[in-house]
């Protein structure tokens, strides 16, 4: 039995799913918002059971994808902001046909993303950067908290210099925010082309790099619905 792995919620129920994957930091209350009554689909969160327990991006996808198998779902659209979206890549390649598409936001493909230099960063320093929640700044654990993200950041660091990529046969859409230093070049993100068989929409929307809190429902649910044809 795996000693961690992804926990959906709500629980996986049916043929169909849209998965939320969040990047560094795991933060998904906001998705709850994304499921006004009446709307459908629904959005499921994905949270990491262990959340010190900092496995590859790699084994993330992977476990992710053995959770969905083993569920019955047959059609998957993933929803992944930032490093999150980098696991949807890594899932999607286990996937093959149950994914119908992936929604990739504030990420640029690994090859342009440059690699990362805030996991040398004193403990406050870093909790700003990543725009930690005040009470985090604020709290005697940020050290145990600065010692996470650190170990992500070295494990985006060394799957960014990794070699092939994946290339998946279902559709991408690539989400950039304008004042987001992740994402903001449209032209970069043109380059999400070369991770797919199918095609490839690049959309821009205005804020920051955590927009993605802030997303209308409608929107989402828009590009869910123009993956699925």
């Amino acid at each position: 039995m795996e000693s961690s792995s992804y926990i959906i919620s709500p629980a996986l129920d049916g043929d169909e799913a849209v998965i939320f994957v969040p990047g560094l930091g795991g933060r998904t209350k906001f998705v709850d918002g994304w499921n006004e009554p009446g709307l459908e689909p629904v959005i499921h969160r994905a949270n990491w059971s262990e959340p010190m327990n900092v496995p590859s991006i790699e084994e993330r996808g992977a476990a992710l994808s053995s959770l969905v198998a083993r569920s019955g779902v047959t059609d998957v659209v993933l929803v992944g902001h930032s490093m999150g979206a980098l696991v949807c890549l890594e899932a999607g390649k286990h996937l093959e046909r149950r994914l119908r598409g992936t929604v990739v936001m504030c990420q640029y493909p690994p090859h342009r993303t440059p690699l990362s230099p805030l996991a040398e960063l004193p403990d406050r320093a870093l909790a700003e950067e990543i725009e930690a929640p005040p009470h985090i700044l604020n709290t005697t654990a940020l050290s145990e908290y600065a010692r996470l993200w650190r170990s992500e950041y070295r494990l985006l660091n060394r799957y960014l210099e990794a070699d092939p990529r994946p290339l998946l046969d279902a559709p991408l859409i690539a989400v950039g925010a304008t004042d987001d230093a992740s994402s903001w070049n449209a032209d970069s993100l043109n380059d999400w082309s070369q991770y797919t068989t199918e095609w490839l929409s690049v959309q821009m929307i205005a804020g920051g790099h955590q927009v993605v809190e802030q997303l209308p429902p409608e929107t989402l649910r828009e590009w869910v619905g123009k993956l699925r044809g």
